[in-house]
């Protein structure tokens, strides 16, 4: 599946989405899938407000995002994730490992039939984040595999994309994420921020992707790259992550 038809929209949007949290030093997300059980849906939100009120009591100092996806196969799967983490973080948590988990086998755990986690390196240097502070609304997410041996020309494609945006100056958000355990070797994923529905639609007063591309490495750089970018894919789905501040936890809230 070629990206050219999702990126010509880059003035559009994870999830996993993803939106890093402004100005957290660290790259890492922690990122659970969780699924509910059939019929369970309503009884594992409710679990999930008892937890962010949990967290709450023991005075966590970091938040803890819930997202809902909303399209895909993967629709009714909740991602629930930390952003902006060091790995030695999770060395020492601000809640023991342990409690947290009690916690949650005690008012979600028997409502879930799944749990997959997974853990995702942030790539700053090809991101153009929104800093406005907190998720929008709704992510687009697109999750590329990489063909096994392409992973040079794959980073060195969207490196020179992200050179183009900013020299032209182009102004729709976007960030890079890198699957670091707990999946497909090779999983890069790219989320957009939508602040509304009506932010779906394609923008007038933004120049379409090819031609920014064009603008900002020539037409024949744009062109390799395209072609560098494409070559590289295996293959690529896309889905839509509703960010649910309900069932969240953000401290001082």
């Amino acid at each position: 599946m070629k990206l050219s038809r999702y990126l010509s929209a880059f003035a559009v949007l994870l999830t996993v989405c993803f939106s890093l949290p402004a100005q957290e030093p660290g790259r890492i997300a922690a990122v659970e899938f969780q699924k509910p059980k059939n019929g369970m849906t309503k009884q594992y939100e409710d679990g999930r407000k008892q937890k962010a009120a949990w967290h709450k009591q023991q005075n966590d100092p970091l938040p803890l995002y819930v997202f809902e996806t909303i399209s895909g196969d993967e629709a009714g799967t909740y991602m629930v994730g930390r952003f902006g983490q060091r790995w030695s973080d999770f060395d020492k948590p601000p809640i023991p490992d342990t409690a947290d988990m009690d916690e949650f086998n005690k008012v979600i755990g028997q409502y879930v039939e799944k749990v997959v986690p997974r853990y995702y390196e942030f790539l700053p240097k090809v991101s153009n984040p929104d800093m406005s502070g907190g998720p929008k609304k709704y992510t687009e997410v697109i999750v590329f595999h990489v063909r096994s041996g392409h992973g040079d020309d794959f980073r060195s494609a969207i490196g020179r994309m992200y050179d183009a945006v900013q020299k032209t100056k182009w102004p729709l958000n976007f960030e890079w994420y890198e699957l670091a355990n707990g999946g497909k070797d090779g999983t890069y994923v790219l989320a957009l921020p939508h602040a509304n529905w009506a932010d779906f639609e394609d923008k007038p007063d933004v120049k379409p992707f090819r031609d920014m591309l064009k603008e900002g490495l020539g037409s024949a750089e744009s062109e390799s790259v395209m072609k560098r970018f494409d070559s590289s894919i295996e293959d690529s789905y896309s889905q839509i992550d509703e960010f649910r501040p309900d069932l969240s936890y953000i401290p001082g809230k």
